[in-house]
């Protein structure tokens, strides 16, 4: 029998497990203590992922693959006994994340969102796949591993990778081998330094150093971002067809 209030659950577990600091500095600086995001934000989601998102959301930032898991574990198979076999490996001890997560319960289904996030670097296969894999054994390689419990995965970057082999990626994750994308403003005129000779020329060793911009990393609608970060926020389809 479908436990109605399982969903619910999940997010309580979710929020149980929510300690990285930057969260609470940054809400805390913001005076955004949720994580509230914007309107703009969550219809460019609702139209790319075609939800409809309830007022009530948990979200998180860098958020652990193990608290992941042990969230949806203790969710069904939280017991009398605090102690859990370990046998499928997926309590690793390492701090590999999702970048942000939205979650939320609707028609008795709890939707978690997992946005894995560049801004100046580009994804690595090698990575990328390595997150897929695990992803596909926490919530099964077609999403159905716990019941009443969507997942979703979404990136997001100033520009659309075109190079990504989703081969063996869970169907989930890859629909119809396309990953959701959605744009991530980031300026153009970004520097970085890079160690060098006395010549300029790079040396991971050089005695010397010089700042350069950086290639590739922004993208034409990081102005008109600006602006509606300090005018009326565009709609969906305004940024779009920017």
């Amino acid at each position: 029998m479908f436990d109605t209030e399982r969903p619910k659950k999940v997010l309580e577990k979710l929020r149980s497990f929510n300690s990285k600091e930057r969260f609470f500095m940054v809400g805390y600086i913001l005076g955004n203590l949720d994580f509230k995001p914007s309107q703009t934000f969550v219809e460019e989601i609702e139209s790319i992922l075609n939800l409809k998102f309830p007022k009530e959301l948990f979200t998180a930032m860098d958020y652990h693959i193990d608290w992941l898991y042990a969230s949806l574990y203790l969710t069904f198979y939280e017991g009398q006994h605090n102690i859990y076999s370990n046998d499928e490996k997926l309590i690793t001890g390492n701090q590999e994340d999702i970048d942000f997560i939205i979650a939320f319960v609707q028609n008795n289904h709890c939707h978690i969102i997992l946005i894995e996030v560049k801004g100046v670097m580009s994804w690595a296969n090698k990575q990328l796949r390595s997150k897929a894999m695990r992803l596909g054994k926490v919530f099964g390689q077609k999403g159905d591993k716990w019941l009443g419990v969507v997942p979703h995965f979404l990136m997001m970057s100033p520009k659309k990778s075109k190079n990504i082999d989703v081969s063996d990626w869970p169907s989930w994750m890859a629909l119809e081998r396309e990953i959701p994308w959605v744009e991530l403003s980031v300026p153009n005129e970004l520097n970085k330094v890079t160690r060098c000779d006395e010549y300029g020329l790079a040396n991971k060793d050089g005695a010397f150093w010089k700042p350069e911009k950086r290639q590739n990393c922004g993208n034409s609608h990081h102005q008109a971002a600006l602006d509606a970060a300090t005018q009326k926020p565009l709609s969906c389809r305004q940024r779009l067809n920017s």
